[in-house]
C-alpha cells in the first residue's frame, strides 16, 4: 500500500535508558537535521554505541529558520510540499492539528517532539564540525571533528553521512555574459519576504523555490519576472480541499504508472500556456514535479511576467533569448544546489554534476563501512526514505541483516542507475531522483533478503559442502555463494587447475579435487579426499553437466554418450557414492542440478532432454528409497542460464538467468529442503497447469514457452563451448 501515516501508528515514548552493546560496531552521524535523527534514533534503539555530530547549536537542519549552522536554506514563507501524512517518520505521526501542508516552523517543531519522544538528545554532540573523515587502520573510518573543547580524532567502524543536499548553493557555470548593477541572491540565502519590498525582482528558475520566491514577489516588488529556461510540469497540491499527493500507487507498480499518476495530476491542475508557463518538453513523470497552488493565479492576475531564459545581464536590464528585457535590481537565482562533502577527500568521493551511484542510494561499493543517509531527490518527502535506510543500517551493523555479495551489489547498482538516467532528462536535479512509494517497496524487499542472508551465514556456517563443476558457471557461482556464507566448501573438477584457482580465490576452508563425474571410482575418491580435508560432507551440489545442440539427425554418436555419461550416469555414480556415506550417519543432503529440459520438450537438446529427464526419474525413484533415513534430495531446475554451456542457445519466454540465481536456489534449498526447484520459481506450476489442459490448447502453449533450439542456435557462438569440450576429453578420455 501506498505510504501513509496515522495518529495509530505512534510508537510508545521511551522512557527508560536503551543499553549501549559495545561488542557492536561503532558509528558516527554526521548532522542532526532530518536524515541525521533518523539515523541516530535508529542506532539508538538498535543499542549500537554512536556518536552524532552537528555543527550547530540545535537540530533540524533545513527546517529550522536561520539555523545557528549557517547552511539551512529556509526561508520565512516556506511550507512543506508533501502532505503531513506521507512526510512523517513512520512510527511518530504529526500533530493532529497541523494543516495538510505544515509550515517551516511546525516541521522543526515536529523534529523537536521526535528526539524527545525516543530520548536520545543527549546522544547529538552540538557546536561540533566534523573537519575530516578518512580511512583508518583495519578498514575502519578516521573522523576528524572541531568543538568547543577544540580538535579531536576518534575511530568507527561506520560513517552516517547526513549532511544534507540544500546547503552549497550552485551558482550559473558559466555565467551569463555582461555586468549586473544590482544585487545577486541565491535562493539559499533569501529569507524572510522584506528583501523583495518595492524591488524589480527577476527570479531565474522552475523549481519550487523559484514558483515561492515569484509568488511572494509578485505581492511585494515593484514587478516580478520568472524567468524560465526549461518549462516544467507545475501540480496543484490540492484538489477539492484534499492533498493531491494522497492519490498514490502501491510501491512494487512500475514507474510508468506513477508517471500515468502525474499526468492524472497536471491535467486536473490546469493548463500552462493560458497562464503564461512555457510547454515542457517533456513528459509528466520525466521529472521532478514541481507543486504551486498559488503560481496560477497570480499569473492569470497579471502579477507575475513570465520570460524564457537569459541571454546576457546589461547594467540595470536583464536581456532574454526572445530578444525582449527587462528592468532588474534584484536578480535571484534559484538554480539548485550542488552535492559536496566538505570533510571527504574528492579524490575517495566527488559528486561530480550531483552524480554519485550508490546502491540503495546509500551504500558506496568501494568504500565499506561509509553510509549516505537521505541524499536522495524524491517525489515526495526524504524523512520516510532517511528513516528506512537507517534501520536497515542498523540492522546491517547488528548482523540481523547481511548485504550481497559485492559482484551482486555492482549488478544491481548500474541496473538501478541506468533505469534511472532512462526515467528522467538529462539534469543535475534528476541525478539522485526516486519515487518514495517504490523505494520503500524495494528497500524493504532488499531488507527481508538481507535477513535471510544472515540467517544463512548462520545456517551453512561451519557445513561442509561437495560442489562439483565448481570451476566454472553454477558450480563456481554456488561455491562462492556457499563459502561467503561461512560453509567449508570441497570443489571437484576435471578442470583441476582451474578448480584451484576458484578455491585459492574463495580462501578460507576451500578445497579443490580433480573429479571426473563419470568414472565412479574419481567420485569415491573425490568425497574421501574431501572429508578427509575438511571433515564428513553434510550436503552434495552436483552442477556438473555437458550440452550439444542441434538436430537429432546431426548429433555425433560421442555427444550422446558425452552427455549421458555425464549428465545422467555422473549423477547415479555421485548419488551412490555421496548419500550411502550419508546414510550411515542419517544425516546429509544431495542436490543435482537438473534443468527445465526435465519436464519440458525442448527440440534441438534431445540427448540432453533424455539425460535430464533420466536424473528426474532416478532422483524421484531414490528419494523413495531413502523415505525415513535423514537424507534429503532436491532437484533443482533453472531455465536456460547464462554459463559457456548455454552459449548461442535462445531462452525462450523465460528470462535468461544468471548463476547467481540458480545458486541462490541451492543455498534457499539448503535451508528449507524440499524435492523440486524450479528456477524461476513460476515455471514449475505453469507446466503443470498447462499439462492439466487437453492437447490441442497444451501443445501450442509448449511450443511458445520452449524455443525451438534447432531454428534458434547461434553456432558460432556456441563454437567456443565445443571445442573446450573436445579439448577436455582429449585431456581426460572418458572411463
Amino acid at each position: 500500500m501506498p505510504y501513509v501515516v496515522h495518529q495509530r501508528h505512534r510508537a510508545p515514548a521511551v522512557t527508560r535508558p536503551i543499553p549501549v552493546d559495545r561488542s557492536l560496531p561503532s558509528a558516527c552521524v554526521i548532522g542532526a537535521g532530518s536524515s541525521g535523527i533518523a539515523a541516530a534514533k535508529a542506532l539508538h534503539m538498535a543499542g549500537v554505541p554512536f556518536d552524532c555530530f552537528e555543527r550547530g547549536t540545535a537540530i533540524g537542519g533545513n527546517w529550522l529558520f536561520d539555523n545557528p549552522n549557517g547552511t539551512s536554506a529556509c526561508y520565512e514563507t516556506l511550507e512543506i510540499n508533501t502532505s503531513v501524512r506521507r512526510m512523517a517518520f513512520s512510527d511518530f505521526p504529526m500533530p493532529e492539528h497541523y494543516p495538510h501542508y505544515a509550515r517551516h516552523d511546525q516541521v522543526h517543531d515536529y523534529f523537536e517532539q521526535y528526539v524527545d519522544h525516543f530520548g536520545f538528545r543527549d546522544r547529538i554532540t552540538f557546536g561540533t564540525e566534523v573537519v575530516e573523515v578518512a580511512r583508518g587502520e583495519a578498514g575502519r573510518w578516521r573522523v576528524r571533528t572541531l568543538g568547543p573543547d577544540g580538535e579531536r580524532e576518534r575511530e568507527y567502524d561506520a560513517v552516517l553521512v547526513a549532511n544534507g543536499h540544500h546547503w552549497d548553493p550552485r551558482w550559473p557555470d558559466p555565467a551569463y555574459p555582461g555586468e549586473f548593477a544590482g544585487e545577486q541572491l541565491h535562493a539559499h540565502d533569501y529569507r524572510p519576504a522584506e528583501q523583495l519590498a518595492g524591488r524589480r525582482v527577476v527570479v531565474v528558475g522552475a523549481g519550487n523555490s523559484a514558483m515561492d520566491i515569484a509568488v511572494e514577489a509578485s505581492h511585494r516588488a515593484a514587478s516580478t519576472v520568472l524567468s524560465i529556461r526549461r518549462g516544467q510540469w507545475v501540480l496543484a497540491k490540492t484538489l477539492l480541499g484534499l492533498p493531491t499527493d494522497r492519490v498514490a500507487l502501491p510501491g512494487w507498480l512500475p514507474w510508468w504508472a506513477t508517471a500515468q499518476r502525474l499526468r492524472l495530476g497536471v491535467a486536473l491542475s490546469g493548463g500552462h500556456e493560458r497562464f503564461g508557463l512555457p510547454r515542457p518538453t517533456h513528459r509528466p513523470g520525466q521529472s521532478h514535479p514541481v507543486q504551486s497552488d498559488r503560481i496560477r493565479g497570480r499569473l492569470a492576475a497579471g502579477a507575475i511576467d513570465v520570460r524564457p531564459g537569459i541571454e546576457r545581464l546589461a547594467g540595470d536590464r536583464v536581456l532574454f533569448t526572445d530578444g525582449t528585457s527587462a528592468a532588474c535590481d534584484l536578480l535571484v537565482w534559484a538554480t539548485g544546489y550542488r552535492v559536496r562533502f566538505p570533510f571527504l577527500d574528492p579524490q575517495l568521493v566527488a559528486a561530480e554534476d550531483n552524480e554519485l551511484p550508490l546502491w540503495k542510494r546509500a551504500v558506496h561499493p568501494d568504500l565499506p563501512g561509509l553510509f549516505f543517509i537521505g541524499l536522495l531527490q524524491p517525489v515526495g518527502a526524504v524523512m520516510p526514505l532517511a528513516e528506512a535506510q537507517s534501520a536497515w543500517i542498523a540492522e546491517l551493523l547488528t548482523g540481523a541483516c547481511a548485504m550481497p555479495d559485492e559482484r551482486e551489489v555492482r549488478e544491481q547498482l548500474r541496473a538501478e542507475h541506468e533505469r534511472d538516467r532512462r526515467q528522467f532528462y538529462d539534469s543535475p536535479r534528476h541525478t539522485m531522483e526516486v519515487d518514495v512509494d517504490h523505494y520503500l517497496w524495494d528497500l524493504q524487499r532488499e531488507r527481508r533478503r538481507g535477513r535471510a542472508r544472515a540467517g544463512r551465514a548462520r545456517a551453512h556456517a561451519g557445513r561442509v559442502v561437495a560442489v562439483t563443476g565448481g570451476a566454472s558457471g553454477i558450480g563456481r557461482e554456488v561455491a562462492r555463494q556457499l563459502a561467503a556464507a561461512g560453509a567449508a566448501v570441497a570443489i571437484g573438477d576435471r578442470a583441476g587447475d582451474a578448480a584451484r584457482a576458484v578455491a585459492a580465490e574463495l580462501g578460507g576452508d576451500a578445497r579443490a579435487f580433480d573429479l571426473d563425474v563419470a568414472d565412479a571410482d574419481s567420485w569415491r575418491a573425490f568425497l574421501a579426499d574431501a572429508e578427509a580435508a575438511l571433515g564428513p560432507v553434510d550436503v552434495l551440489v552436483h552442477s556438473a553437466g555437458v550440452m550439444w545442440v542441434g538436430a537429432f539427425g546431426d548429433e555425433p554418436e560421442a555427444a550422446v554418450r558425452r552427455q549421458l555419461e555425464v549428465n545422467l550416469l555422473g549423477t547415479v555414480h555421485g548419488v551412490r557414492a555421496a548419500a550411502t556415506r550419508m546414510r550411515a550417519r542419517d544425516a546429509g543432503h544431495v542436490i543435482a542440478i537438473a534443468s527445465a529440459a526435465s519436464f519440458l520438450p525442448t527440440p534441438g537438446e534431445a540427448s540432453y532432454a533424455a539425460s535430464k529427464h533420466g536424473v528426474l526419474g532416478y532422483l524421484r525413484a531414490v528419494r523413495e528409497e531413502l523415505r525415513g533415513t535423514g537424507v534429503e534430495l532436491t532437484a533443482v531446475m533453472p531455465t536456460v542460464v547464462e554459463t559457456p554451456l548455454a552459449a548461442g542457445t535462445d531462452a525462450g519466454a523465460a528470462p535468461r538467468l544468471q548463476p547467481a540465481d540458480v545458486a541462490r536456489a541451492v543455498l534457499q534449498a539448503i535451508e528449507r529442503p524440499r524435492f523440486e526447484v524450479s528456477v524461476p520459481g513460476w515455471v514449475g506450476p505453469l507446466h503443470r497447469a498447462v499439462s492439466a489442459l487437453p492437447r490441442m490448447l497444451r501443445e501450442p502453449i509448449l511450443r511458445r514457452m520452449v524455443p525451438d533450439q534447432v531454428r534458434a542456435v547461434d553456432e558460432g557462438a556456441r563454437a567456443a563451448y565445443e571445442a573446450s569440450l573436445a579439448d577436455a576429453d582429449a585431456e581426460h578420455p572418458a572411463a
